[in-house]
Protein backbone atom coordinates (compact mmCIF):
# COMPACT_ATOMS: atom_id res chain seq x y z
CA UNK A 1 0.00 0.00 0.00
CA UNK A 2 1.13 3.10 -1.15
CA UNK A 3 0.54 6.23 1.73
CA UNK A 4 0.94 9.83 0.48
CA UNK A 5 0.34 12.93 2.60
CA UNK A 6 -0.44 15.94 1.43
CA UNK A 7 0.25 19.17 3.14
CA UNK A 8 -0.52 18.02 6.97
CA UNK A 9 -0.46 20.00 9.50
CA UNK A 10 -1.34 19.84 13.23
CA UNK A 11 -1.54 21.80 16.13
CA UNK A 12 -2.21 21.20 19.88
CA UNK A 13 -3.44 24.05 21.57
CA UNK A 14 -0.99 27.39 20.17
CA UNK A 15 1.99 24.97 19.86
CA UNK A 16 1.99 23.74 15.90
CA UNK A 17 3.69 20.06 16.16
CA UNK A 18 3.34 19.32 12.37
CA UNK A 19 4.00 22.33 9.67
CA UNK A 20 2.76 21.97 6.15
CA UNK A 21 4.52 18.26 5.45
CA UNK A 22 3.73 16.51 2.43
CA UNK A 23 5.30 13.04 2.11
CA UNK A 24 5.15 9.64 -0.37
CA UNK A 25 6.08 6.12 1.35
CA UNK A 26 6.25 3.50 -1.61
CA UNK A 27 4.12 0.18 -1.32
CA UNK A 28 5.83 -2.78 0.08
CA UNK A 29 9.14 -0.32 1.82
CA UNK A 30 10.17 -0.15 5.10
CA UNK A 31 9.74 3.93 6.10
CA UNK A 32 11.50 5.17 9.17
CA UNK A 33 10.17 8.78 10.72
CA UNK A 34 13.24 9.41 13.00
CA UNK A 35 14.10 12.67 14.86
CA UNK A 36 14.46 13.91 18.76
CA UNK A 37 11.75 13.86 21.19
CA UNK A 38 9.00 16.19 19.93
CA UNK A 39 9.96 16.64 16.32
CA UNK A 40 6.49 15.30 15.49
CA UNK A 41 6.99 11.56 14.74
CA UNK A 42 4.72 10.32 16.79
CA UNK A 43 2.11 12.55 15.75
CA UNK A 44 3.03 12.14 12.33
CA UNK A 45 2.14 8.59 12.75
CA UNK A 46 -1.34 8.71 14.74
CA UNK A 47 -2.13 10.59 11.98
CA UNK A 48 -1.67 8.04 9.55
CA UNK A 49 -3.18 5.37 11.71
CA UNK A 50 -6.78 7.75 12.43
CA UNK A 51 -5.65 8.28 16.01
CA UNK A 52 -5.23 11.65 15.84
CA UNK A 53 -6.58 13.94 13.24
CA UNK A 54 -4.83 16.86 10.72
CA UNK A 55 -5.88 20.25 10.73
CA UNK A 56 -5.14 20.24 7.37
CA UNK A 57 -4.16 18.60 3.98
CA UNK A 58 -5.11 14.44 3.34
CA UNK A 59 -4.15 11.71 3.61
CA UNK A 60 -3.97 8.83 0.70
CA UNK A 61 -3.99 5.03 0.51
CA UNK A 62 -3.44 3.61 -2.62
CA UNK A 63 -4.41 7.19 -4.06
CA UNK A 64 -7.77 6.90 -2.49
CA UNK A 65 -8.36 9.49 0.62
CA UNK A 66 -8.70 8.58 3.96
CA UNK A 67 -8.37 11.68 5.17
CA UNK A 68 -9.09 14.86 3.02
CA UNK A 69 -9.97 18.29 5.06
CA UNK A 70 -11.41 19.64 1.98
CA UNK A 71 -13.82 16.88 1.28
CA UNK A 72 -14.93 15.94 4.72
CA UNK A 73 -13.27 12.74 4.66
CA UNK A 74 -12.03 10.68 7.76
CA UNK A 75 -11.73 7.01 7.78
CA UNK A 76 -12.05 5.76 11.28
CA UNK A 77 -8.95 3.67 12.16
CA UNK A 78 -10.44 0.20 12.50
CA UNK A 79 -11.65 0.64 8.79
CA UNK A 80 -7.44 1.85 7.46
CA UNK A 81 -6.74 -2.24 7.60
CA UNK A 82 -3.71 -1.02 9.62
CA UNK A 83 -1.92 -2.85 12.23
CA UNK A 84 0.08 -1.02 15.24
CA UNK A 85 3.02 -2.19 17.46
CA UNK A 86 3.45 0.13 20.41
CA UNK A 87 6.48 0.22 22.74
CA UNK A 88 4.68 -1.45 25.83
CA UNK A 89 3.95 -4.48 24.13
CA UNK A 90 0.14 -3.66 25.02
CA UNK A 91 -0.46 -7.55 25.53
CA UNK A 92 -2.98 -8.63 27.73
CA UNK A 93 -1.79 -10.43 30.78
CA UNK A 94 -4.39 -12.81 31.89
CA UNK A 95 -4.36 -14.46 28.10
CA UNK A 96 -2.04 -16.89 26.77
CA UNK A 97 -0.21 -15.98 23.51
CA UNK A 98 -2.81 -18.20 21.18
CA UNK A 99 -4.99 -15.60 22.55
CA UNK A 100 -3.43 -12.29 22.56
CA UNK A 101 -2.73 -13.52 18.89
CA UNK A 102 -6.18 -14.58 17.91
CA UNK A 103 -7.97 -11.35 19.94
CA UNK A 104 -7.76 -9.21 16.45
CA UNK A 105 -9.59 -11.75 14.70
CA UNK A 106 -12.14 -12.52 17.00
CA UNK A 107 -12.97 -9.00 17.50
CA UNK A 108 -13.31 -8.79 14.15
CA UNK A 109 -15.41 -12.11 14.22
CA UNK A 110 -13.21 -13.87 11.44
CA UNK A 111 -12.66 -17.53 12.82
CA UNK A 112 -12.58 -19.03 9.96
CA UNK A 113 -9.32 -21.89 10.21
CA UNK A 114 -8.70 -19.23 13.79
CA UNK A 115 -6.62 -22.02 15.16
CA UNK A 116 -4.22 -22.81 11.76
CA UNK A 117 -4.09 -19.12 11.15
CA UNK A 118 -2.67 -17.98 14.71
CA UNK A 119 -0.41 -21.17 14.84
CA UNK A 120 0.80 -19.93 11.22
CA UNK A 121 1.70 -16.28 12.24
CA UNK A 122 2.80 -17.96 15.93
CA UNK A 123 5.21 -20.00 13.81
CA UNK A 124 6.66 -16.96 11.41
CA UNK A 125 8.04 -15.40 14.61
CA UNK A 126 8.91 -18.30 15.75
CA UNK A 127 7.09 -18.74 19.53
CA UNK A 128 4.95 -21.88 17.70
CA UNK A 129 5.91 -23.74 20.88
CA UNK A 130 5.23 -21.17 22.98
CA UNK A 131 1.58 -20.39 22.53
CA UNK A 132 0.42 -21.98 26.13
CA UNK A 133 2.10 -19.45 27.98
CA UNK A 134 1.29 -16.03 29.65
CA UNK A 135 2.91 -12.99 28.45
CA UNK A 136 4.98 -12.50 32.39
CA UNK A 137 6.53 -15.84 31.45
CA UNK A 138 7.92 -14.89 28.46
CA UNK A 139 11.47 -12.36 27.51
CA UNK A 140 10.68 -9.06 26.53
CA UNK A 141 12.19 -9.93 23.06
CA UNK A 142 9.48 -12.58 23.08
CA UNK A 143 6.56 -10.40 24.19
CA UNK A 144 7.27 -8.38 21.39
CA UNK A 145 7.45 -10.91 18.62
CA UNK A 146 3.56 -11.59 20.13
CA UNK A 147 3.14 -8.36 19.47
CA UNK A 148 3.98 -8.96 16.29
CA UNK A 149 2.66 -12.19 14.89
CA UNK A 150 -1.02 -10.33 16.71
CA UNK A 151 -0.72 -7.27 14.29
CA UNK A 152 0.39 -9.45 11.28
CA UNK A 153 -2.47 -11.86 12.00
CA UNK A 154 -5.26 -9.70 10.44
CA UNK A 155 -3.04 -9.00 6.81
CA UNK A 156 -3.14 -5.96 7.04
CA UNK A 157 -1.90 -3.70 4.12
CA UNK A 158 0.42 -1.74 6.60
CA UNK A 159 1.86 -1.91 9.51
CA UNK A 160 3.02 0.96 11.83
CA UNK A 161 5.86 0.79 14.52
CA UNK A 162 5.95 2.80 17.59
CA UNK A 163 9.28 2.77 18.93
CA UNK A 164 8.75 -0.61 19.93
CA UNK A 165 12.37 -1.56 20.68
CA UNK A 166 13.11 1.06 23.40
CA UNK A 167 12.32 -1.37 26.01
CA UNK A 168 14.48 -3.67 25.16
CA UNK A 169 18.51 -3.97 25.95
CA UNK A 170 20.90 -3.39 23.53
CA UNK A 171 21.81 -6.89 22.28
CA UNK A 172 18.54 -7.74 22.07
CA UNK A 173 17.44 -5.10 19.98
CA UNK A 174 20.02 -5.80 17.75
CA UNK A 175 18.51 -9.06 16.88
CA UNK A 176 14.86 -7.89 16.68
CA UNK A 177 15.71 -5.22 14.34
CA UNK A 178 16.86 -7.77 12.06
CA UNK A 179 13.91 -10.13 12.39
CA UNK A 180 11.46 -7.57 12.10
CA UNK A 181 13.36 -5.98 8.58
CA UNK A 182 13.27 -9.46 7.24
CA UNK A 183 9.77 -10.62 8.11
CA UNK A 184 7.96 -7.38 7.09
CA UNK A 185 10.15 -8.30 3.50
CA UNK A 186 8.74 -11.36 3.39
CA UNK A 187 5.07 -10.56 3.67
CA UNK A 188 6.17 -7.72 1.21
CA UNK A 189 4.28 -5.24 3.61
CA UNK A 190 4.25 -1.59 3.94
CA UNK A 191 5.91 -0.30 6.91
CA UNK A 192 6.19 2.98 8.79
CA UNK A 193 8.48 2.72 11.57
CA UNK A 194 9.19 5.73 14.88
CA UNK A 195 12.25 6.01 16.20
CA UNK A 196 14.87 8.32 18.05
CA UNK A 197 17.81 5.86 17.41
CA UNK A 198 19.55 6.49 13.86
CA UNK A 199 21.15 2.60 14.01
CA UNK A 200 17.86 1.41 14.08
CA UNK A 201 17.28 3.66 11.38
CA UNK A 202 19.91 3.24 9.43
CA UNK A 203 20.19 -0.51 9.68
CA UNK A 204 16.32 -1.18 8.67
CA UNK A 205 15.25 1.14 6.08
CA UNK A 206 14.63 1.38 2.60
CA UNK A 207 13.91 5.40 3.35
CA UNK A 208 14.59 7.51 6.25
CA UNK A 209 12.42 10.88 6.62
CA UNK A 210 14.64 13.30 9.45
CA UNK A 211 12.29 15.22 11.20
CA UNK A 212 12.96 18.48 13.29
CA UNK A 213 10.61 20.99 14.73
CA UNK A 214 7.69 19.79 12.61
CA UNK A 215 9.61 19.76 9.48
CA UNK A 216 10.99 17.34 7.40
CA UNK A 217 14.69 18.30 6.93
CA UNK A 218 15.70 15.30 4.27
CA UNK A 219 14.50 12.31 3.27
CA UNK A 220 16.72 9.35 1.17
CA UNK A 221 17.74 5.97 1.78
CA UNK A 222 20.48 5.23 4.29
CA UNK A 223 23.58 5.96 2.30
CA UNK A 224 22.03 9.14 1.18
CA UNK A 225 21.05 10.58 4.36
CA UNK A 226 24.69 9.61 5.73
CA UNK A 227 26.74 10.31 2.79
CA UNK A 228 25.21 13.53 1.31
CA UNK A 229 23.54 15.21 4.47
CA UNK A 230 21.31 18.15 3.12
CA UNK A 231 21.43 20.34 6.16
CA UNK A 232 23.63 20.67 9.03
CA UNK A 233 21.00 19.57 11.10
CA UNK A 234 21.26 16.26 9.23
CA UNK A 235 24.90 16.06 9.24
CA UNK A 236 24.93 16.50 13.03
CA UNK A 237 22.01 14.15 13.74
CA UNK A 238 23.21 11.15 11.88
CA UNK A 239 26.49 10.26 12.64
CA UNK A 240 29.57 12.39 13.45
CA UNK A 241 30.64 15.17 11.33
CA UNK A 242 34.08 16.42 11.15
CA UNK A 243 32.94 20.42 10.02
CA UNK A 244 36.07 22.34 8.05
CA UNK A 245 33.54 25.18 7.88
CA UNK A 246 29.84 26.39 8.44
CA UNK A 247 28.51 24.54 5.18
CA UNK A 248 31.20 21.94 4.90
CA UNK A 249 32.48 18.65 6.63
CA UNK A 250 33.49 15.32 6.12
CA UNK A 251 32.44 11.92 8.26
CA UNK A 252 35.08 10.54 10.37
CA UNK A 253 36.33 7.53 8.37
CA UNK A 254 37.66 10.34 5.83
CA UNK A 255 39.79 11.69 8.24
CA UNK A 256 43.39 9.81 9.02
CA UNK A 257 46.55 10.39 11.40
CA UNK A 258 49.59 11.42 9.02
CA UNK A 259 52.98 12.73 9.97
CA UNK A 260 52.41 15.33 7.30
CA UNK A 261 48.75 16.33 7.32
CA UNK A 262 48.09 19.99 6.92
CA UNK A 263 45.83 20.40 9.60
CA UNK A 264 47.15 20.42 13.22
CA UNK A 265 44.97 19.17 16.18
CA UNK A 266 45.02 17.72 20.28
CA UNK A 267 43.54 15.06 21.28
CA UNK A 268 41.08 15.51 23.67
CA UNK A 269 40.00 12.17 24.73
CA UNK A 270 39.91 8.43 23.66
CA UNK A 271 37.81 5.45 23.70
CA UNK A 272 38.75 1.63 23.11
CA UNK A 273 35.97 0.27 21.10
CA UNK A 274 37.57 -3.40 20.59
CA UNK A 275 39.59 -3.40 17.65
CA UNK A 276 40.24 0.37 17.52
CA UNK A 277 39.98 3.95 19.54
CA UNK A 278 38.23 6.58 19.12
CA UNK A 279 39.82 9.62 18.84
CA UNK A 280 38.34 13.50 19.99
CA UNK A 281 40.59 16.04 18.57
CA UNK A 282 40.41 19.44 18.53
CA UNK A 283 40.77 21.11 15.10
CA UNK A 284 40.55 25.21 15.15
CA UNK A 285 37.47 25.58 16.74
CA UNK A 286 35.99 22.61 16.16
CA UNK A 287 35.95 18.84 18.24
CA UNK A 288 36.75 16.31 15.06
CA UNK A 289 35.94 12.49 16.10
CA UNK A 290 38.35 9.90 13.92
CA UNK A 291 39.24 6.15 14.39
CA UNK A 292 43.03 5.30 15.00
CA UNK A 293 44.45 1.84 15.20
CA UNK A 294 46.37 3.42 18.50
CA UNK A 295 45.96 5.16 21.83
CA UNK A 296 46.94 8.59 22.21
CA UNK A 297 47.02 10.58 24.96
CA UNK A 298 44.94 13.43 26.16
CA UNK A 299 47.07 16.61 25.17
CA UNK A 300 49.05 15.65 22.64
CA UNK A 301 49.61 17.03 19.10
CA UNK A 302 48.79 15.21 15.97
CA UNK A 303 48.47 16.09 12.60
CA UNK A 304 45.29 15.36 10.37
CA UNK A 305 44.44 14.91 6.44
CA UNK A 306 40.79 14.42 4.57
CA UNK A 307 39.83 13.01 1.87
CA UNK A 308 38.80 16.04 0.15
CA UNK A 309 36.53 13.86 -2.67
CA UNK A 310 34.50 12.91 0.44
CA UNK A 311 33.62 16.53 1.71
CA UNK A 312 29.92 17.47 1.37
CA UNK A 313 28.95 21.21 1.03
CA UNK A 314 25.13 22.33 2.49
CA UNK A 315 23.19 25.42 2.18
CA UNK A 316 22.69 25.43 5.94
CA UNK A 317 19.78 25.79 7.90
Amino acid sequence: MKISLHNISKSFGKKQVIEELSLEMEDGKFTTLLGSSGCGKTTLLRMIAGLETPDSGEILFDDTPVFSKEKGINVPPEKRNLSFVFQDFALWPHMTVFENVAFGLRARKDKDNLKERVQEALDAVKLGDLKDRYPHELSGGQQQRVSFARAIIVKPKCILFDEPLSALDAQLRETMRLEIKQMTTKLNMTSVFVTHDQSEAMSMSDLIVVMNGGRIEQCGTPQEIYEHPATKFVAQFIGKADFLSEDAMVRPEAVTLSEDGELEGTVTSSQYIGGKYILGVDVGSSNWTLSSGRDYPVGESVRLTYDREKTVRFAGE
